[in-house]
């Protein structure tokens, strides 16, 4: 068995991706003018950040290495202004949720890519339909043992992100009753959804050696998992959330994110034992946030006790306070209390649903401009 190579980082820095889709404003559908936005900015030394993905019709930010939320915020801002501005030279608007309300995935065009047409020549309807916009957060580790020590810990978390960052209702016209509804998707993939949990490196190593050679995965890429190692950067990568549609809602995502990762390591250090929620208790928890959002009930313990939403938020916000403020991200907290409290992006979207699916489109648009969540005045 061959040893995997896992780059290794001396503090838990960030990088964040974000999935955006291109609007046409005359219809509302997805835009596939990817190709001609990063031909335009080939030559901006401000692009470097924006990349094609597995649809013509959307494009991935990503960030430098960033100390803090506050950094990955502004490089975020920054490349979406870079791309906002460059769409509209193109006839396109720029939105960002999980899902696109109508769109219909047959219509999508692929990106031109080896990867991209072998995953489609392996998994044909399934992968053709991720027509779908996440938010990925990498967290730095010191080792491949440390990052699977902080994995188990934070699938305990997991359905909590899910929850706040849920805005995908909708899907080809249709309401699905889901808070989240694109993290239903993966759950098709054999290698996609929750993560085969281990207990140390080693078995994961040994994990991904016979996926390899049972040809069940080319690379680790292949994982996609809501939660799993990224050995090129030497991270845990955080995949389970939704795209929310404002760079506010993400960077206080990440501020949380970043605040668990810190609470975790430092009780890791204290000589902390975190073993993985059990599968059931795993799957039920995401369930009930994928359906119900902040509106659900998590389950809290082994004996299947089950909490309000509001109740295990404010655990989280007293367990976090200390380092909330050590890294002044007190506002972010303040902020998600708010968006818990009158709603995440799948509550607006209904909430402004009056003239059919063109109306909430309009909605996710202007959020994504003004970058603050819209909610209804009734």
């Amino acid at each position: 068995m061959s040893k995997l190579v896992f780059s290794e980082n001396k503090s838990i820095r960030l990088g964040v991706e974000v999935e955006i889709q291109l609007i046409a404003p005359e219809t509302g559908d997805l835009y596939p003018v990817g190709p001609a936005i990063l031909d335009s900015l080939k030559n901006d030394l401000e692009a470097t950040h924006i990349k094609s993905e597995i649809f013509q019709s959307m494009l991935e930010i990503d960030t430098p290495i960033c100390e803090n939320a506050y950094e990955v915020g502004a490089s975020l801002r920054a490349s979406l202004k870079t791309v906002r501005d460059s769409a509209k030279a193109h006839g396109a608007e720029v939105m960002m949720a999980g899902t696109h309300p109508f769109a219909h995935y047959s219509d999508r065009i692929l990106t031109p890519s080896s990867r991209y047409f072998s995953l489609v020549d392996r998994n044909k309807w399934i992968t053709r339909r991720l027509q779908i916009f996440g938010l990925h957060v990498h967290l730095g580790m010191k080792n491949g043992e440390h990052a699977i020590m902080m994995n188990n810990a934070l699938c305990h978390y997991l359905p909590i992100l899910l929850a706040i960052s849920a805005s995908s209702p909708y899907w080809h016209r249709e309401d699905t009753g889901l808070a989240s509804s694109r993290i239903t998707f993966f759950e098709a993939i054999p290698t996609g959804g929750h993560p085969c949990l281990v207990g140390s490196w080693v078995e994961f190593e040994d994990l991904v050696a016979r996926l390899v050679h049972s040809k069940s995965i080319q690379s680790i890429k292949d994982l996609w998992w809501d939660i799993r190692p990224n050995l090129e950067f030497g991270t845990i990568e955080v995949r389970i959330a939704d795209c929310p549609p404002t760079i506010k809602e993400v960077e206080s995502l990440v501020a949380l994110i970043h605040s668990l990762a810190v609470f975790i390591d430092r009780e890791l250090t204290s000589g902390r034992k975190f073993s993985p929620p059990p599968e059931w208790l795993l799957r039920e928890n995401k369930w009930r946030a994928s359906r119900h959002g902040v509106q659900c009930e998590l389950i809290k313990d082994l004996e299947g006790n089950s909490v309000p939403f509001p109740e295990i938020w404010a655990e989280v916000v007293s367990s976090l306070n200390q380092i909330s403020t050590e890294f002044n991200y007190d506002s972010f907290f303040a902020f998600i209390g708010a968006v818990i409290a009158k709603g995440p992006s799948y509550v607006r979207q209904r909430e402004h649903f009056k003239n059919g699916f063109e109306s909430v489109i309009q909605h996710l648009v202007l959020e994504n401009c003004t970058d603050h969540p819209l909610w209804s005045t009734k």
